[in-house]
């Protein structure tokens, strides 16, 4: 019947329809003598502000890092803020250590530059801290650190 032109045709408009709907995903990464660093993050390709997922994994090597920080998951729980925009793309995250009952804070934030069509360089600043017992106010920061990190857009 006329099933064969029909199924062609929808597998030829599949793609478009998929691309209407996909996201735009940035990869950023990072490794120095303190920090591996590994997140993907993907935005609406509708509204380029609407984060989509953000995820990544990041270690501390700092021999003054918790446990915790030597190597942990980042997922979108841990986002405190993101922008992006032509020119630039920044996010910022805190991790908690133990998760239950927190005794140190990770704080990361990325500031970022557009250095081409798909490529964002910039730098990360990463702060680990130990809190004062019973608050994740006050606070003793135990590593301070600056990093380069660059980042890529996948369309």
């Amino acid at each position: 019947m006329c099933t064969r032109p029909l199924l062609a045709a929808l597998l030829f408009l599949c793609p478009i329809a998929l691309s209407a709907e996909a996201a735009e995903r940035i990869y950023c990464a990072s490794s120095d003598p303190v920090v591996d660093l590994s997140l993907e993050s993907g935005f609406s390709s509708k509204d380029q502000e609407k984060l989509v997922h953000f995820r990544g994994m990041a270690g501390v090597k700092d021999k003054a890092a918790p446990s915790g920080f030597r190597r942990f998951q980042i997922s979108s729980s841990m986002l405190r803020q993101y922008w992006i925009d032509d020119r630039d793309l920044r996010f910022s995250i805190h991790a908690f250590a133990p998760e239950r009952e927190p005794l140190f804070r990770v704080t990361m934030s990325m500031i970022t530059d557009k250095s081409s069509a798909t490529r964002f360089k910039g730098r990360y600043d990463l702060k680990v801290e130990k809190l004062k017992m019973g608050s994740t106010v006050g606070a003793e920061t135990i590593i301070a650190h600056e990093g380069a990190i660059f980042c890529d857009i996948k369309r």
